[in-house]
């Protein structure tokens, strides 16, 4: 910034009042929209790489998911877009201007994107709820109520923050829009992970294979569903503690890609579990009541053979069987072989054919 331009700034009394409260300590003040873009970049890369990874899934997902997920991902692009430019204006064209940052025409404009997000990912999850509930309408009324006015107090915010007068200074007048943001996302966002995961800890069976199954989708439901709500508690505790901070307008920034990733991550682990599902033997754990291990039954086979006495001719061998057999195909009027095979022989010799022998066989279990 030129010389003049900072003389000129400086004659100006909401310069210096800009500079009176932000200028005792710089990292306090304006230390969280640089930590805020440092943030959002961060889980913008973590958003696009689960992005990307659903896309190789997404043939067969519905157009009601493809729809939520597609919206809300562009927007959560938009809202990084946005907070480049904000920290461009403040710290790049703006350096050494105290008072932008007492303007509301920037900073107010991330709860745009925020309300739009949260109500897309709450409808997503809601729906859910919904079916796993057996279509029951009064979680419909109920959740929808509190989306709404979830959506309401976001958009109240937004309306009045660009109103204020003396902007940034006098953010403590929207306590209670504020309070009603935050009130209603908290209370849709805990009414749904609630539903869902009383819904699925009351559907255990008892098998391990099926209670496996669910404690992952329980531990799943609080994994990607608290991140936002720990958010928005801290968007409470900054106002309360210090409303004229920036802290708060760094949880703004971030807000929509947690409830992005969140959505995204669901949805892959989703497509995970089902390839955990279809790798995993039938029998491995998947019917073994409890904890116990699966044991595969086995057929002892048990076979006795009885062979009966052969007589008092001595047995011919099987062997010596299709020799005189061969024999007996000769020519006799030649008179080659004078060797003769009595009827007691020849039954003495198929006694040794296994395939005339009785036996009885035992199956043990």
């Amino acid at each position: 910034m030129s010389s003049s331009a900072a003389s000129s700034a400086m004659a100006n009394p909401v310069e210096a009042e800009a500079e009176m409260i932000f200028g005792s300590n710089l990292g306090y003040w304006l230390g969280p929209i640089i930590l805020g873009l440092f943030f959002d970049a961060i889980l913008c890369g973590v958003m696009i790489m689960q992005f990307s990874h659903w896309m190789s899934f997404s043939k067969n997902e519905r157009m009601f998911a493809k729809v939520i997920v597609i919206t809300s991902s562009i927007l959560s692009l938009a809202a990084t877009g946005y907070a480049v430019a904000l920290c461009m204006h403040y710290f790049v064209y703006g350096f050494g201007v105290f008072s932008n940052f007492l303007s509301t025409a920037w900073n107010g404009w991330f709860l745009l994107p925020d309300a739009i997000v949260s109500v897309l990912v709450q409808v997503f999850f809601a729906e859910r709820a919904y079916r796993l509930t057996n279509n029951n309408k009064v979680v419909v009324i109920v959740v929808g109520a509190l989306i709404m006015l979830d959506f309401a107090g976001c958009l109240g915010c937004l309306i009045l923050f660009n109103l204020l007068a003396n902007g940034q200074a006098e953010s403590n007048n929207l306590t209670i829009v504020l309070y009603t943001w935050i009130g209603g996302q908290l209370a849709a966002d805990l009414t749904i992970t609630g539903i869902i995961m009383w819904k699925l800890i009351t559907s255990k069976t008892g098998w391990s294979g099926t209670d496996q199954v669910i404690k992952r989708l329980l531990r799943l439901a609080v994994e990607t569903q608290l991140p936002p709500n720990l958010l928005a508690l801290g968007v409470v505790i900054t106002s309360i503690i210090n409303p004229h901070s920036f802290l708060t307008t760094m949880f703004m920034m971030i807000l929509s890609k947690f409830y992005v990733c969140g959505l995204l991550g669901a949805l892959n682990s989703r497509y995970q579990l089902r390839r955990d599902m279809v790798s995993q033997p039938s029998h491995k754990g998947a019917f073994s009541k409890g904890d116990r291990p699966f044991t595969q039954p086995t057929i002892h086979v048990a076979t006795e053979t009885y062979v009966s006495p052969s007589g008092p001719v001595r047995p011919v061998g099987l062997n010596r069987q299709s020799r005189y057999d061969d024999i007996e195909e000769q020519d006799e009027g030649e008179g080659k072989y004078a060797y003769e095979l009595s009827e007691v022989d020849r039954s003495s010799a198929r006694k040794f054919d296994y395939a005339d022998n009785e036996s009885t066989t035992v199956l043990t279990a």
